[in-house]
Formats: C-alpha cells, sequence, structure tokens
C-alpha cells in the first residue's frame, strides 16, 4: 500500500519538472499541473479548464469560490459541460420564407439551445498563436457569448426587460479564426471565452436570494473568471495589464454590467470594452420577480420547507431543471434576468451612467441597422393600429400618455418605406405594422441606450461606435442584431478593428480610413455598408425618435 501511495505522490512532484517537449500536444503549466491542449490550426488552445470550485452539491446557488492550486497532468482537449440551461428548442416563426430563414439563423446562432446541461461546468476556454510563451506579454479578449434574450418557454416576451439569461454557450465559438487573423496581421492576441451561469441557476430572484446574497450569480461568475485570467493568463503568454472584455446581446449586457459594477471599480480586471448590440436596459428587482422564485420552489416540493432556498440545494439537478422548465411564461413573464440587486448592480444602469459610477476604459459600442426585426418577426399579431398602441402603452413604455403615444406613431409612421429594415422601400413588410414595429423596437431598446451611454460617458473616456449595415439583404431581417458577428468572425474589416483596439486600446493602427472617436459635439459613426465598405458618418439619424423613446424610458424606468 504504501508503495502504491509514495508512487503516486513522487509522479505528481515530478510532473512540474517535466519538459514542454515530453508531450506530443502543446502544454501549459498552471502551479504544480500540466495542462495538455491541442493544436488548432494557427493557435493552441486549451479547453474545458475550471477556473473556480463547481457549483455542485452544497454550492449550488452561492458564490463561487477559488479553485485549489492545480497539480497532475490534466487534458485540456475538449470542451467542458453547457451550463444547466431552458431546454425549449430555440423558438420559430408562425411559417414562411421569411421566418424559415429566421430560424436557420437562430439554430446557427445558439446550437446549444435545447442542451440539458450539467452543473460541473465553469470552464474557460484559452486560444493562444502557438509558440507564445510566458513573458511574451500578448493582449487578451475575453468573449463573453450571448444567450438568448428574452426567450421563455419558445415564447418571446416584447417588452422593455429583454434581457434574460435563458440559453448560450462557450463551446459554440472558435477562437483561432481571430487569434489566426492578429498573427497575421503582426498584432499577435490571446483570446478567451468561459461558461457562466444561466438561468435559474444563475439568475435566481425573489426575497430568498437577495438575502442570501446570490443574485446576478451569472455576473458573478464572470467576475470570478476574469479574477482566474489574471492570476494565471501569464502562463500562457498573455498580460494580465491588456485584457478587453466583449460581448454580444445579453454578452454584450454582461460587458456593460461589468463596466457598472463595483461603483465603476473595476479592480483591474479589464482595460477595454466591446458591447454589441445589448446595452443597460431597465431591470426589475428581486420583489417584481418574487413569483417565479415561488414558481420554482412549488414546482420542486420546496413550499414545506423551512429554508426554500437550502431545498431548491438539495434537490436533484433532474428535478430542478424540471421545474425550471415547466413555469409558464405568464408566470416567469421577462424570465431569468439581470435584477437590481442593492449589491452587485445597486441601481438602475442608466442612474449609474449618469452618476458616472462605470469602469473608465476606452470602449467600442456598437449596432446592426435593423436590430429590431428579429424580434418583430414573432409578432404577428401587432397587426392594427389599436394594437400597436396598446403595445407601446402597456409593454414597451408603460406609462406612455395618449398624447406620447401619439408623438411615437407619428415619428415611427406605418410606412414601409420609413420602416426596419431601413432604406428597403416597400419590401419586407411581412404584416400589416411588421415595420414600424421593428423600427420602434430597434430604436427603444437598442439605438436608443447606444447613443444614451455615450452621452453619459465619451466626454470621460476614449469610446467607438459602429453601425453594421452588412447582409442588409436578408429577406425580413435586413442587417439584424448579430449579422455583423459573421464578419467578426469571419474573419473580416470589423475583425481587424477589434485586433488593433485589443492590441493598442484604439481601433487606428496608422493605415486604411481613420476612425475618430465619438464626442458630443463630433458624433463620429463608424458605418459598414452592405458591400463592406466602410465610412465616416454622423450618428444623428432618427435622433428625435430616439431621443422620445429614452426619455420616457427614463420617466418610468420599471
Amino acid at each position: 500500500m504504501c508503495r502504491m501511495v509514495c508512487w503516486i505522490a513522487l509522479l505528481t512532484a515530478l510532473v512540474p519538472l517535466l519538459p514542454a517537449w515530453a508531450f506530443l500536444d502543446p502544454t501549459v503549466n498552471l502551479d504544480a499541473g500540466i495542462f495538455i491542449g491541442k493544436s488548432n490550426g494557427s493557435a493552441n488552445a486549451y479547453l474545458g479548464i475550471p477556473y473556480a470550485k463547481q457549483p455542485l452539491g452544497n454550492l449550488r446557488f452561492r458564490q463561487l469560490e477559488p479553485n485549489e492550486p492545480f497539480f497532475g497532468i490534466v487534458n485540456a482537449s475538449e470542451f467542458g459541460s453547457v451550463c444547466p440551461q431552458v431546454t425549449e428548442a430555440v423558438p420559430t416563426g408562425t411559417g414562411g420564407a421569411d421566418e424559415q430563414t429566421l430560424d436557420a439563423m437562430l439554430a446557427a446562432k445558439f446550437p446549444d439551445a435545447g442542451v440539458a446541461g450539467a452543473e460541473d461546468c465553469l470552464r474557460i476556454n484559452i486560444w493562444v498563436p502557438k509558440g507564445s510563451k510566458p513573458g511574451d506579454d500578448l493582449p487578451v479578449v475575453v468573449w463573453l457569448h450571448p444567450g438568448e434574450e428574452g426567450f421563455v418557454n419558445g415564447l418571446l416576451s416584447l417588452t422593455r426587460h429583454t434581457g434574460a439569461f435563458v440559453f448560450g454557450s462557450s463551446s459554440s465559438y472558435n477562437g483561432e479564426p481571430i487569434v489566426a487573423r492578429s498573427i497575421q496581421n503582426g498584432q499577435p492576441i490571446i483570446y478567451a471565452n468561459l461558461n457562466y451561469r444561466y438561468a435559474a441557476f444563475g439568475f435566481l430572484p425573489g426575497r430568498e436570494a437577495q438575502d442570501a446574497g446570490i443574485t446576478n450569480l451569472g455576473l458573478r461568475d464572470q467576475r470570478e473568471a476574469l479574477r482566474w485570467l489574471q492570476r494565471y493568463i501569464r502562463s500562457f503568454g498573455g498580460d494580465p495589464r491588456r485584457v478587453t472584455i466583449w460581448g454580444l446581446n445579453s454578452g454584450s449586457e454582461s460587458v456593460a454590467m461589468q463596466m457598472l459594477t463595483n461603483g465603476g471599480n473595476n479592480e483591474g480586471l479589464f482595460s477595454g470594452a466591446f458591447m454589441q448590440s445589448g446595452f443597460p436596459l431597465p431591470l426589475n428587482n428581486f420583489t417584481q420577480l418574487q413569483v417565479t422564485y415561488d414558481a420554482l420552489v412549488n414546482g420542486t416540493n420546496c413550499t414545506s420547507a423551512l429554508d426554500t432556498l437550502e431545498c431548491l440545494r438539495q434537490v436533484s439537478l433532474e428535478t430542478l431543471t424540471t421545474a425550471m422548465n415547466a413555469i409558464p411564461p405568464e408566470t416567469i413573464g421577462e424570465g431569468w434576468e439581470v435584477i437590481v440587486d442593492d449589491e452587485f448592480i445597486p441601481e438602475q444602469p442608466t442612474t449609474l451612467l449618469m452618476k458616472g459610477s462605470v469602469a473608465r476604459v476606452p470602449y467600442i459600442i456598437a449596432d446592426t441597422d435593423d436590430e429590431g426585426t428579429e424580434t418583430a418577426l414573432f409578432f404577428t399579431t401587432l397587426d392594427t393600429d389599436e394594437a400597436m398602441r396598446e403595445w407601446i402603452a402597456t409593454e414597451a413604455l408603460p406609462g406612455a400618455s395618449d398624447d406620447e403615444v401619439n408623438q411615437i406613431l407619428a415619428l415611427y409612421p406605418n410606412d414601409p418605406a420609413q420602416g426596419s429594415p431601413f432604406d428597403t422601400g416597400t419590401d419586407n413588410q411581412i404584416f400589416p405594422h411588421f415595420k414600424q414595429l421593428a423600427a420602434i423596437e430597434g430604436d427603444l431598446e437598442f439605438q436608443g441606450l447606444r447613443r444614451f451611454f455615450l452621452n453619459q460617458t465619451a466626454a470621460h473616456q476614449p469610446s467607438w461606435t459602429y453601425l453594421s449595415k452588412l447582409f442588409k439583404t436578408l429577406p425580413g431581417i435586413g442587417a439584424g442584431t448579430a449579422t455583423d458577428l459573421l464578419n467578426l468572425y469571419g474573419p473580416g474589416d470589423l475583425t481587424d478593428l477589434l485586433i488593433n483596439f485589443v492590441a493598442r486600446g484604439n481601433p487606428n493602427n496608422g493605415t486604411g480610413l481613420f476612425w475618430p472617436e465619438w464626442k458630443v459635439d463630433s458624433r463620429n459613426i463608424l458605418t459598414i455598408a452592405n458591400d463592406s465598405t466602410l465610412s465616416i458618418e454622423n450618428d444623428t439619424f432618427r435622433e428625435e425618435g430616439m431621443n422620445l423613446l429614452v426619455s420616457l424610458l427614463l420617466e418610468n424606468p420599471q
């Protein structure tokens, strides 16, 4: 017995002393452990590395604890599990060729939707240029993956609270094309992405969650992953002083929340931010979503427990996910979402912005031209003037007066030539009010809040913004949400701008079109045309309409 134990102890002690050439695949030393990755084109990939103790057993519904030091030989050649998520398939439209196109886009965007997942899922994946080593001090970009916003049990909530974190996974994204492009451009960077808790596991609301300090766990997971990178990225050849966080949709909202939490003190965890199609929206608080917590407790037969939260920790994963998926849409409202919790997000994001409680780092903030089309496709019932008026006054902007609704409809008339997809004439009018609805939704949820973010921060930190019109000819959708991502991961021109920004803190590199900063008195916006032509224009389109929508949003944020 002693012989076996002593032999294992000796092997463990010798592992850190083994040279890299002792392994056929790429390796990285972390603490007393050797992680064996795999070659992936121009990069070496290290996949599925746990960045904290996994939230298993009694650690479910708790803030993360740091890992114990690594030791031994660890396989890092495969992605980890998807985190538990809503297992409904990606929702579909009501039929027709245009909605079939949307269905295909959503399925491609969320290939892991419908996968139940496992709680042993909090892993980080890192792609490094081949040959990189400690001391190279390469800049790092961290991708916070999107989850579908507002989708709940196959339905979509078309309201101003579309920040639901329902499903998604880092394994859907391969960092090799971006790393390869950075090498080609002579500015090698490291790419990382990560999983974080979703749905009930990461965004549990209610008084019980508030009192236990476990609200917004998904955002806290991201924060812990960034701390892990600070401790270990040098081992991969990275520079912890140059870390850019980047996201799309709820990933972009996550980036914004990381900038807004902690009074704007980013703890040195990141030096830049890149936000695509997702900005701080008015949030619910824990009391407004108490019904969601209560429904989960009821569905797990924890109602009679003295400590319902402890009961939720003890039920099986299957019981918990079944209950989560069974909550009716009318009960769950807007889904599992970021909430104002008096701690991680102490006030409305718009209030924090106006107070200046934001990390003062350079950032890029971006939209596509037709942000509202994908959402609008699901609402064929909003096909009359009265239905549109009711939606504005009761869902989009509760509290808006009749006069204010009239102003909105005057600025966003039911004229297909003025609606979204913009600049497509009378084409793409899927149902009578489709393009009007898409225009209002896009400006209310995306364009207006992008400008609000810029107006509140651009005087204090370097800020750039772009508008993508790529894929404008896509039937029904036009340049919809995430269409620019195809260029970024393509790679394409936007990839080059991303790499410049990650490497320099500035998207310009002295060649090509100069992209000036956005200023209150000089509202420069980089526009990417459908044919990929780049130009600098004035960010003043539909200004009166956006100003009205945002002002009404601020008057009644909840």
